[in-house]
């Protein structure tokens, strides 16, 4: 059987945030850095495609951008299908087998701003279903398999809790309801898009440790750590949505997934406040990994891949290649199916701007001598 090993092609990194999106307002309020065109991957693509192939891939997400894909409501672009599908096709002939990622952190404006995005009933279930029935009929007949949010709660909590992406709120019920409604949100792509091709659910591993045993920090950390594993947890084990004040049956999201795909991020501290700081990068791999141990623990037996990125560790020589080779070890260890390098290329950053180098290539397309560590272990 040959082992998953993945690459995570993120458009809005890569080709820049489009104008339809709601990122968009958002860097123009000069709330992010500009993402202009990103890398260049609009012209590189296939160049891109080839490079990760002959590192060893061997599948591929890529982000279907709902905002270009239908840049207003109720009018979809029939040349980005086009597009979209020459990539997938691309992508097949290479031996690369394509997932198609349908949200990746951005989503069209029209949808947030006029329609209220996924915490709205009707969006929710009319709108984003009428937009999973197209996605179906334009690609099924290429894909892979349909990964319908990546990260979803990571990104509820971002936007609505630390006000890091839009709306841009510091509100503790706008989370647990965003948290509830991406959850549901995937529900209804489980429904619409399985049996059409394997449906995977894409969700963030992390440890939250408070910063002394101070009750109001002890209860924070509690609180995220409830949000980011049993919210979504809860649900394809127990058929309950577990957002504490939110509970929610869904047993048709019982056993749900054919795949559950698992992005490792650094363990944070919480203070009294509920503010973040990282913890110490000694400490890195070790978070990592018992993060994903605790996340998988209560799961089901499906599939599980584990994915990161190199961006913590901010060296180009053997750190990044002893990292790799840490977490590739222990998450076979705690029984992956595979892995996925999430942001192989270097790109933009919400945060960062241009200034990460977490990719196995830079963004002038040169490996570093970590791709090198990578294709060794594929």
């Amino acid at each position: 059987m040959i082992r998953p090993l993945g690459a995570v092609l993120t458009e809005s990194e890569l080709a820049g945030v489009p104008a339809s999106a709601d990122w968009s307002r958002w860097i123009a309020a000069g709330r992010a850095p500009a993402s202009g065109d990103g890398t260049g991957y609009r012209g590189t693509w296939a160049d891109d495609l080839a490079q990760l192939a002959l590192l060893g891939f061997n599948e591929v997400a890529i982000t279907l951008e709902w905002a270009t894909l239908e840049p207003r409501g109720g009018h979809p672009s029939q040349p980005r299908v086009e597009h979209y599908r020459e990539v997938f096709q691309a992508a097949r002939q290479l031996g690369l087998a394509p997932w198609a990622c349908l949200v990746d952190g951005t989503l069209p404006g029209w949808f947030v701003d006029d329609e209220h995005g996924f915490v709205d009933d009707r969006a929710r279930t009319l709108l984003w279903p009428r937009h999973l029935d197209r996605m179906g009929e334009n690609f099924a007949d290429l894909v892979a398999g349909w990964i319908p949010q990546r990260e979803p709660v990571h990104h509820a909590v971002r936007n609505n809790l630390l006000a890091l992406g839009p709306p841009g709120s510091r509100d503790l019920d706008a989370t647990a309801k965003a948290v509830r409604a991406a959850v549901l949100a995937d529900g209804e792509a489980w429904r619409v898009l399985g049996g059409s091709a394997p449906v995977a659910t894409y969700q963030t591993a992390r440890l939250f440790e408070p910063v002394t045993d101070n009750l109001p920090a002890t209860e924070r950390a509690r609180w995220l750590d409830g949000l980011f594993r049993r919210s979504w947890g809860a649900a394809i084990a127990e058929g309950v949505i577990g957002v504490d004040g939110y509970p929610t049956t869904v047993d048709h999201l019982r056993e749900a997934f054919d795949r559950i795909i698992v992005q490792l991020r650094p363990a944070v501290r919480i203070d009294v406040h509920g503010s973040w700081s990282p913890m110490p990068l000694g400490f890195l791999a070790e978070g990592l990994l018992t993060a994903f141990e605790r996340t998988c623990a209560s799961l089901p037996e499906t599939e599980k891949l584990a994915a990161a990125d190199l961006t913590p560790v901010e060296d180009d020589s053997d750190a990044q290649a002893q990292h790799m080779r840490t977490l590739h070890e222990g998450v076979i260890d705690r029984k992956a199916a595979g892995w996925w390098q999430s942001s192989p290329i270097d790109g933009w950053h919400w945060e960062r701007g241009f200034d990460g180098r977490g990719g196995l290539i830079n963004a002038a397309r040169s490996e570093r001598d970590v791709a090198q560590a990578f294709a060794d272990l594929a």
